[in-house]
């Protein structure tokens, strides 16, 4: 599992933005932890590189 900024360093796409995709659902989080930090899988940068 990645974080919101570990997907955004690899994506070179900004935390904001990343907030932005998953509120729209363009591209959710694949779960949100206890403490409401987004977390996303392995395949989360490349769904976002072919979006």
């Amino acid at each position: 599992m990645r974080t919101v900024k570990e997907v955004s360093k690899i994506t070179g796409v900004s935390v904001r933005t990343l907030h932005h995709y998953d509120a729209i659902g363009l591209l959710k989080s694949t779960k949100v932890t206890e403490a409401g930090y987004r977390m996303y899988d392995d395949t989360a940068p490349g769904r976002l590189q072919r979006s």
